[in-house]
């Protein structure tokens, strides 16, 4: 029996609400935490616009072995 391997992995997706009418809209998608907090930084610093961040799950692509 073989162990067990994710199909999905997590992801990390920031959406921003441009005031326009058409709500929250979908930004950029970092693949760690880490790395969307120093975008989040430099969007905080940059726009004047409200963010969020949302936890997501993305397929891992397969690769053959």
């Amino acid at each position: 029996m073989s162990a067990y391997t994710r199909k999905t992995g997590t992801c990390w997706r920031f959406y921003i609400n441009y005031g326009f009418g058409d709500g929250w809209e979908h930004e950029i998608t970092e693949h760690t935490l880490e790395a969307m907090r120093e975008n989040r930084k430099a969007y905080r610093e940059n726009c004047r616009y409200p963010l969020r961040i949302v936890r997501g799950r993305e397929r891992i692509e397969q690769t053959e072995v």
